[in-house]
């Protein structure tokens, strides 16, 4: 019964690890575009994704990173939340992993 529940706690974890890579992707890309349209360029430009990377964080910004967290707030929330998650479900899945091996020896 233990290792049901501990496989069921596995596959949710690795759920929102993928959502989140998934989310963190589709924002960040929402976000470069929107940032393409107001200053010009292309979308895939290092400036633009150093300001995606640089919004929502306690860094020194620049007019992209800035404007993006006066313009984009709701959107930041959700990639900060995005990026919280990516990060703490992995050891998650590894400790899962660890002891579904060799705690239960489940297989």
């Amino acid at each position: 019964m233990t290792a049901i529940v501990l496989f069921i706690l596995l596959g949710l974890t690795c759920f929102a690890l993928l959502l989140a890579l998934q989310m963190r992707w589709l924002i960040s890309t929402a976000l470069r575009r929107g940032l393409a349209d107001k200053f010009g360029g292309q979308y895939t430009d290092l400036k633009y994704r150093q300001g995606v990377a640089d919004a929502g964080r306690l860094v020194e910004h620049t007019e992209v990173a800035t404007y993006l967290n006066q313009t984009y707030p709701q959107q930041l929330s959700h990639l900060r939340l995005a990026r919280k998650v990516s990060v703490l479900s992995l050891p998650i899945i590894i400790a899962l992993l660890v002891i579904l091996r060799f705690g239960l020896e489940a297989f």
